[in-house]
């Protein structure tokens, strides 16, 4: 029997199976904590965490104080690709990094897909 961790982290590979835009995939606890990842070597998955962790702050007043609801996802562009940020129920974060040339609408259907089966496990 596999442990939580090696189960959320088989999810994750999924998505960089899924598709060659996926760059990785961590998850994150709101505090900021690594719970798993998939990430390459040269990414600090610390360091994507914190960043994680400040970005879901910002986003979740912004979507409280502007819209009066709870973020359920934010997302990043920059000129390399995309930082993605997905609320897995109360406790946690998916982060999703993509390249520049992802289709969004499909890493979307991805994310929606593999964010349920992530729930289920958290």
């Amino acid at each position: 029997m596999s442990t939580r961790t090696e189960r959320i982290q088989e999810v994750l590979r999924g998505f960089r199976t899924a598709s060659p835009d996926i760059i990785g995939a961590s998850v994150v606890s709101i505090e900021g904590f690594v719970i798993a990842s998939v990430l390459p070597s040269e990414i600090d998955e610390e360091l994507v965490s914190g960043m994680a962790a400040a970005m879901l702050g910002v986003g979740e007043r912004i979507s409280s104080e502007l819209m009066g609801s709870v973020m359920e996802q934010t997302y990043v562009r920059s000129e390399k690709g995309y930082v993605v940020l997905n609320a897995i129920g109360p406790d946690a974060v998916l982060v999703l990094l993509t390249s520049k040339e992802a289709k969004l609408g499909l890493i979307f259907i991805e994310l929606r897909r593999r964010c349920a089966e992530l729930a289920k496990i958290i």
